[in-house]
């Protein structure tokens, strides 16, 4: 069998599943020529098909979310000086973690349908501990500064084709230096179970009682809603590298309007942007707010874009 066949066949498996239960540790190692660090946590993860599903980690850092078919429900376990645990929900538009070929990388992803799209190339390398190893190369975007990663590696359960163990390596060059900066992206499957029951309770969230409610970067404006995506959750193993991130973004008239805030380094930052194009299309101009625990800049300019 290629490589090729076999992303298809595990596809073809998530795509079949009734229910997925896993306990997974997730190792994150990075660094240079003169230096090393290696992270780890453990998480759980939960789903029942087509559209529920719960994240969590097995202590109070990062991140916990249960998507109930209809919202996604997120808390935020932030230090007190980053305003305590925070509670917020937003209108289920799909199913996170699941893999996506665009950022194969990805290290909490852990529904693997459409691993057989957009694949260059697929190579099983080897037979391990009851799986085939296979090296896999994605069309997926370049970024200045990063250097062409290597293939990922997935180890594919030869009884029921689930994804076992994922391994990928980026590396970044920062203009003007030759040094690289790497990090290694390891998730390991610990315990698994495969379509047995899980409790309804299971896709039911509620908060945390220290939990208090938070509906994005304050405006002065209570009137207004503000749909926050899920977060995004960096969880390196130098603490000072370590973040959540929330962004939305949507229409207000003519300006499309980007509202992102970070936790970072015990803080909060909030960047609100408005983006308003020309009539004609030629210019953009771009208006922006930047509010942290000390104040907050604003600041504007004009970009030709045609």
């Amino acid at each position: 069998m290629d490589g090729l066949a076999l992303l298809r066949q595990v596809s073809d498996a998530y795509r079949n599943l009734r229910t997925l239960a896993l306990e997974a540790a997730l190792i994150i190692e990075s660094g240079d020529e003169n230096s090393h660090s290696r992270g780890e946590r453990r998480v759980r993860f939960f789903y029942a098909a087509p559209d529920r599903m719960r994240y969590e980690p097995n202590t109070r850092e990062g991140q916990m979310q249960v998507a109930d078919g209809a919202q996604v429900h997120t808390v935020m376990f932030l230090r007190r000086g980053a305003g305590g645990t925070k509670y917020a929900s937003t209108a289920q538009h799909q199913l996170p973690y699941v893999f996506n070929p665009m950022w194969p990388g990805f290290a909490d992803a852990f529904l693997f349908q459409g691993i057989d799209e957009q694949v260059l190339s697929a190579e099983i390398l080897r037979e391990e501990d009851g799986c085939s190893v296979v090296a896999v190369t994605h069309d997926r975007p370049q970024f200045e500064g990063w250097v062409n990663p290597p293939p990922v590696l997935f180890w594919v359960d030869h009884r029921n084709h689930i994804i076992m163990r994922r391994q990928d390596r980026e590396g970044f060059r920062f203009p003007n230096d030759d040094e690289v900066f790497w990090h290694l992206h390891t998730m390991m499957v610990r315990e698994i179970r495969v379509n047995e029951p899980i409790p309804e309770e299971t896709f039911q969230l509620r908060p945390p009682p220290d939990a208090t409610a938070d509906t994005g970067p304050d405006t002065g404006d209570s009137s207004r809603t503000v749909s926050w995506e899920p977060a995004i959750v960096h969880g390196d193993p130098n603490e000072k590298r370590r973040f959540n991130c929330q962004q939305t973004s949507k229409w207000e008239g003519d300006s499309l309007v980007n509202e992102t805030k970070i936790w970072v380094r015990g803080m909060s930052l909030n960047f609100e942007r408005h983006l308003t194009f020309s009539e004609d299309g030629t210019e953009l101009s771009v208006e922006e707010r930047v509010s942290g625990p000390k104040g907050e800049v604003q600041t504007s300019c004009k970009l030709p874009i045609a």
